[in-house]
């Protein structure tokens, strides 16, 4: 074992192969992979079978990437090679990444009109049960869901994100003319806090207080609490412009959302899932189309989603896990007319 000086802090390689060390942790396998040009890439993605013509695919690498190019691609490989079933082409993967861009940008509009009418109802709940408190969240006992170890790290988080906006108009107003620093009033706070402490608040929030949250959206305020971290993880997609619509959304949604007639459409949807260990793209979509129905019951986004599924192939909806007859679902079918 070696050291590899100036790359990692206490780090040692085996040149010849085996354990790695990089701070505290071990891997089995030495990573000789090394940077390659976009020529050379262009020329490994058309001898594994993709179907494109160089300038094609070298205007695409300098525009996209290999890296996330390639997330394309994983569906078409001949299972156990690096190679592309017969039949791979360029302008059928491309179709598909313009097909998630789109997609992406459609789920990215929703969750934002959901993640600010969450933002606002726990705002409003939270106030009139500290009514004379602006300041209440300071103190443990105003959220009694989390652990005092939760509470401090919620805290810490505030004061980072404050500090992060301590520029924006509202927060300088604080500091000039009250000398508020750190900790400013709920309202503030929530503006400008990161979508996962929002979702970390209403876990902190009294059981009266989280109720009248979810009753917004007609659901048991614990399964809404599992529906904000779905939310959340779709968010961070979203906003990373990460591959979007054969993503399984590492959390959980359950069927049993709450007992009241309007979950049942969202339910049906929610129970076409093939497998309940993760979340599916149409469940996230299915989601955002049940709670905009009800912040935003004007809103012309159901519509332009159905659009937009209406124009993919069962290839696509299917890794979006989309049922076959999702047009005569409840909460789909008025959409789709």
């Amino acid at each position: 074992m070696t050291p590899l000086a100036g790359l990692w802090y206490n780090t040692t390689i085996n040149p010849a192969g085996g354990v790695i060390q990089i701070g505290g942790h071990f891997f089995m396998k030495s990573f000789t992979k090394i940077p390659e040009s976009d020529e050379a890439l262009a020329t490994k993605l058309i001898g594994r079978g993709l179907i494109v013509d160089r300038p094609t695919i070298l205007d695409a690498l300098k525009a996209v990437g290999y890296f996330r190019l390639t997330g394309y691609l994983h569906p078409f490989k001949i299972p156990g090679t690096d190679n592309y079933r017969p039949g791979t082409t360029f302008d059928r993967l491309w179709s598909i990444y313009t097909f998630d861009r789109k997609l992406r940008l459609m789920a990215m509009d929703a969750l934002a009109r959901i993640e600010i009418a969450i933002r606002a109802q726990i705002v409003k709940g939270f106030s009139a049960a500290f009514p004379s408190n602006a300041f209440a969240y300071i103190e443990h006992m105003s959220l009694p869901g989390i652990t005092t170890r939760r509470h401090t790290e919620l805290l810490n988080s505030i004061h980072r994100a404050v500090k992060q906006s301590e520029n924006a108009p509202d927060i300088r107003h604080l500091k000039s003319e009250y000398g508020v620093v750190d900790y400013p009033p709920i309202w503030n706070v929530l503006e400008h806090a990161p979508f996962g402490l929002v979702t970390l608040f209403y876990e902190g929030l009294a059981p009266q207080v989280k109720q009248g949250v979810a009753n917004v959206f007609f659901m048991q305020p614990n399964a809404f609490g599992g529906v904000l971290m779905t939310f959340k993880n779709a968010r961070n997609l979203c906003a990373h412009h990460s591959r979007f619509w054969n993503q399984h959304i590492q959390s959980r949604i359950a069927t049993n959302l709450g007992v009241r007639p309007e979950l049942n459409p969202l339910v049906d949807c929610l129970k076409a899932q093939p497998t309940k260990n993760f979340t599916t793209i149409f469940s996230v979509l299915s989601l955002c189309a049940h709670c905009l129905a009800y912040v935003r019951p004007q809103s012309q986004w159901r519509k332009r989603c159905a659009a937009l599924l209406k124009t993919a192939d069962l290839f696509i909806l299917h890794g979006m896990g989309v049922p076959i007859d999702w047009q005569t679902r409840q909460l789909w079918e008025d959409a789709c007319k």
